[in-house]
This record gives C-alpha cells, structure tokens and sequence, in this order.
C-alpha cells in the first residue's frame, strides 16, 4: 500500500507581530499539515492569543504571511473552511433569547453563498453537527438554560455545522467540571479521527501532552514545534511553563 504525505495545510513563514511598539511575536516559522492535531502552548502573554487571531485573520502580521489552504486567511473561500470555538462561549450572551437549534444553525452561515438560500444539505449538516456533540434533546432549550459543559458543546456544534477542514479552539474547556472537559476531550479526538486539523490553544501543558499528537511552543518565538523533537524538561520548562518535568507530547496508541 502506497503512503501519501500529508498536505501543508497552514503555513506560517518569518512571522513577526508588533503591537504598541513592543514585539508580541518574532520572527518564526511552522507548517501545519492536513489532519494534524496541534496544541499552541505557552505561559500567560506568550503570544498564543495573538497567534490564533493572526491565523484567523483578525490581526495582520507586521512582517511575514501565513498561508491557510493555501491562500490568505482573509480569503472567503478559506474562512468558509474554517470553525472557530471560543473561551467559554466567546461573545455570545448567555441571557440572549435563542435556542441550542438556532445557535447551531448559525454557524452554517459560512456555506449558505451569497444569496444566503437555506437548503436541504444545509438542515442535513445541523443535524448531524448536533447528532454527533448528543445535544438533539437540547434543541429547543434556550442557551440561558445550559450548563458550561453544554454550552461548549453547542459551540462545537456551531462550528461543526459548517464542515471545517481545520478547527481552531481557544481555551475551550476553561472554568468547565473535570467531567465536562473529558466529554470534549473525547469529541475532539473522533472529530480528528475523521480528518479534521485540529488546533488547540491552551496554558494547560498537561492537557495538551494527554491529547495533541504535537506541540507549538510560544514565549514570544517559537520555543519549538514538532512531535518527538518537542522534548522540553528541567530549566527550559521550569521557565517557559514553571513546571518541574513533563514531556510535552506524546502519540496515542488509538
């Protein structure tokens, strides 16, 4: 059986952020390829935040360009393939009055085209969006309504619903119950399975060494990237993660 190497799917050439004069991110390269599953980690102020706002196209690098399926990330047909779940729900209000159904519905925005036309495929990929994160008996239950751990999976839904190739996650699972963050855990790890690039910004190295297959390392440039060769311990990591010992990540056997 012939093995094909992934594709590049991100790449990140000679990145350098300023903001106020002060040099947020360096001078750094990285590529990212098809079906990845990458954990951005680092200490608080470390850049992961303005890293994943570049990648989403929310900032503009000062020096340097980043290339998402191989275009800019500003580019429609690129945003399109892409989902997005913020900390803790991100900017939604709890208290607005809309339903788990319509939330989710919300995030197939990206694929309706120009003239905004809802079809069958569109109602099929809610469906299944909210099929596979088990919130169907949540439908009609308004956001106000839900747990922490619910909300977060309504907001995978949302984002699932536009079928990503590459989904980014900002401290998804931050302030949620131990059992909660499993349960999102495990949904990322089938969403992987199937294909999806998954990158996951997080301060929680242990997490992150649980479940990436591979690590990108900040603290204002890029500390490292990779998977066995992403192997920090003693002093380095005492200084970019105050940790005493942990190897950063591993590859699971399923």
């Amino acid at each position: 059986m012939r093995i094909t190497k992934a594709s590049t799917i991100i790449e990140a050439k000679h990145l350098t952020f300023t903001r106020n004069d002060e040099e947020v991110l360096h001078d750094f390269s990285f590529a990212i390829h098809e079906g990845d599953y990458v954990g951005v980690i680092g200490p608080n102020g470390g850049g992961k935040t303005t890293l994943l706002r570049l990648l989403l196209g929310l900032e503009k690098p000062t020096s340097g360009g980043i290339k998402i399926l191989g275009g800019s990330p500003i580019k429609w047909t690129v945003r399109q393939q892409i989902g997005y779940v913020a900390q803790r729900g991100g900017s939604l209000d709890n208290q607005f009055p809309a339903t788990v159904e319509e939330v989710v519905k919300a995030g197939r925005t990206p694929r309706l085209g120009w003239l905004g036309v809802w079809r069958k495929t569109d109602t099929c990929a809610v469906d299944k969006a909210m099929k596979e994160m088990n919130i169907e008996k949540l439908r009609e239950r308004p956001m106000s309504r839900l747990s922490g751990g619910e909300r977060q999976k309504v907001m995978l839904a949302r984002a699932m619903a536009a079928e990503p190739k590459i989904l980014f996650l900002d401290e998804p699972v931050d302030g949620l119950d131990p059992q909660s963050r499993e349960d999102f855990y495990k949904l990322l790890r089938s969403i992987n399975k199937r294909g999806v690039t998954i990158i996951f910004v997080s301060h929680d190295v242990h997490a992150i060494s649980r479940e990436a297959g591979s690590a990108l390392c900040l603290k204002h440039q890029l500390v490292c990237h990779g998977n066995k060769s992403c192997h920090i311990q003693g002093t380095q990591l005492r200084d970019l993660f105050h940790e005493t010992h942990e190897n950063l990540v591993h590859h699971h056997a399923t």
